[in-house]
């Protein structure tokens, strides 16, 4: 009897244990398939361009993951740079920022110090030019109150600002003719002795062209316009009368006593 049942154990456990073993054979195969399918569709979303600029044209699904994931590690490793880089930077441009402001500031500083120089040179100008002309206008008006008091000693008798000597003030010793000169004697005139009638008419003492180098070279110029001789050596007709032109204000050197 246990022989029997031994047997029958057998006969049962074998077919169910090939069962199961064709089971899982047939789940591994379908798991496989699933995965071949799902990695067929999704290969196809990429057109060929984009697979050939991603370098996996004709890879397969686990090429093209490995190949993305390294291209994403470098990527992340570019932007790290390009961070790092950023970095640098603004803090030289924060350097930069700084350096500017103090030139800035320095250029700020020398334009004022220029400008406070030459405020001041042109106050210590401005305060020497007003001291100069004080000094100046003090002397001018000292002058013209010394002048004033000449004038008062000096002046003639009616108050008139006219200097004294020149003849032309009323207190002379000038005589107003009709025609409103006024005729002023010579200093040098000789005065006449009123008990002696024959001296004559007031005398000067040195007249005017006597016997002086006027005189003589007016009587030499005479001399030889007289004997002058003509181009064949013909006495020329008549006298030749010199005539004297003094040019406007002129001054005769010499003279002591004039005469109109």
């Amino acid at each position: 009897m246990s022989t029997l049942r031994s047997n029958t154990l057998v006969k049962i456990i074998i077919p169910v244990v090939a069962l199961g073993a064709v089971a899982i054979g047939i789940r591994a195969c379908s798991d496989k398939r699933v995965e071949q399918e799902a990695a067929v569709t999704t290969l196809p979303t990429l057109t060929p361009e984009q697979l050939r600029e991603l370098g996996v044209e004709g890879d397969t699904a686990q090429d093209t993951l490995n190949t993305l994931v390294g291209k994403l590690g470098e990527i992340q490793r570019q932007q790290g740079d390009i961070l790092e880089e950023n970095k640098q930077l603004k803090e030289e441009n924060k350097t930069l920022q700084a350096s500017t402001s103090q030139v800035d500031k320095r250029i700020d500083e020398a334009v004022s110090d220029a400008q406070e120089k030459t405020q001041k040179a042109l106050e210590t100008q401005k305060k020497s030019l007003t001291e100069t002309f004080d000094s100046m206008l003090a002397g001018l008006q000292g002058g013209s109150a010394q002048v004033q008091a000449n004038t008062s000693g000096t002046g003639n008798m009616n108050g008139s600002d006219i200097p004294v000597g020149l003849g032309l003030d009323a207190g002379g010793t000038g005589q107003v003719s009709g025609d409103g000169y006024q005729w002023v004697e010579p200093q040098d005139t000789i005065p006449v002795d009123p008990q002696n009638s024959q001296s004559g008419p007031p005398r000067f003492a040195t007249s005017f062209l006597d016997d002086n180098a006027l005189t003589r070279q007016k009587n030499e110029l005479e001399r030889n316009a007289n004997n002058r001789q003509g181009l064949n050596n013909e006495q020329d007709e008549g006298l030749v009368d010199p005539v004297y032109t003094l040019p406007e204000n002129s001054t005769l050197v010499g003279s002591t006593a004039m005469t109109a």
